[in-house]
């Protein structure tokens, strides 16, 4: 029977499609790899991986040990963690996208740690694309994310809404408009959010389903350095209304509204099906339910 460091070893294969890269980010040896899998098929009496020159490819028996795999690990790791906190704190680990955690996860875990003291929260806030990764490898228990998230483990739910923004700076031409429309975009510069999150996601799918092609100037995670850049009047911005409330109040951007276009988009509640729903998790699931 394949052992646990067997299984994680077949996984990070299956993850980077060579045995080389698995090594190294397993901190053995590429032999070691090789001989793991060689195991793992002698075990199964099955091809697991079809051998090409540049990487592997999984093969339908490799997917159904895969798939067994991740919920072996999964629930050994829940037990693991389990077991060390019997006796203490509920853990919670928390994953956010930026835009929920400049605006929204301050609130919602400080109502959550209140009403629930005995749950030990952490937090990681990063884009969705790195958000998802996280959740498939069993590092996050629950997230809130406001892009797309593609890997069918994950279940997201629609909870809160939120509206994307055009910005611009006091100077720009369009500062003095009620609106503009879809056309005046064409070639604007933009200083956008950086690639994998979903913000960006968003407004290149719009801008891509009305043919108006863009400049992307800048890219960065940072809303307070894309305010600043729009600013000074240095292009575009797209932001959550969340983000840029404050800076609209104080006249420092311009909110443009764009004719014909909905920029409403959904934050999604994410966890993995394959693995437990703790109570933390129902907990915090609970307060997002009483914020909107």
């Amino acid at each position: 029977m394949a052992t646990l460091k067997q299984l994680k070893t077949f996984i990070a294969v299956a993850e980077y499609k060579k045995m080389s890269e698995a090594a190294k980010h397993l901190y053995i040896s590429q032999p070691t790899v090789s001989q793991v899998i060689s195991d793992l098929e002698s075990e199964y009496q099955a091809l697991l991986f079809e051998r090409f020159s540049k990487e592997l490819r999984i093969t339908p028996a490799g997917l159904l040990l895969l798939d067994n795999a991740k919920e072996i690990i999964a629930i050994h790791e829940q037990l693991e963690q389990s077991m060390k906190n019997i006796n203490s704190l509920r853990p919670l680990r928390i994953g956010a996208t930026l835009t929920i955690g400049n605006t929204l996860m301050g609130t919602l875990v400080d109502q959550l740690t209140q009403q629930h003291p005995d749950i030990d929260v952490t937090v990681f806030v990063d884009n969705t694309k790195i958000i998802e990764h996280r959740m498939i490898h069993n590092e996050l228990d629950i997230a809130l994310v406001e892009g797309i998230i593609v890997r069918q483990e994950i279940i997201t739910k629609p909870v809160l809404e939120d509206y994307l923004c055009l910005i611009c700076g006091r100077n720009h031409p369009f500062a003095s408009r009620s609106s503009v429309t879809m056309e005046e975009l064409k070639y604007q510069s933009f200083i956008m959010r950086e690639k994998g999150s979903g913000t960006r996601a968003i407004f290149e799918n719009i801008m891509q389903t009305h043919h108006i092609p863009f400049v992307t100037k800048w890219e960065c995670s940072s809303r307070c350095a894309i305010v600043d850049a729009v600013r000074h009047n240095l292009g575009l911005g797209v932001l959550s209304l969340r983000c840029i409330k404050e800076y609209v109040e104080h006249g420092d951007i311009i909110v443009c509204p764009v004719d014909g276009v909905s920029m409403k988009r959904y934050f999604y509640l994410c966890y993995h099906k394959g693995r437990p729903v703790t109570t933390q998790m129902q907990n915090f699931t609970d307060i997002i339910a009483s914020v909107i």
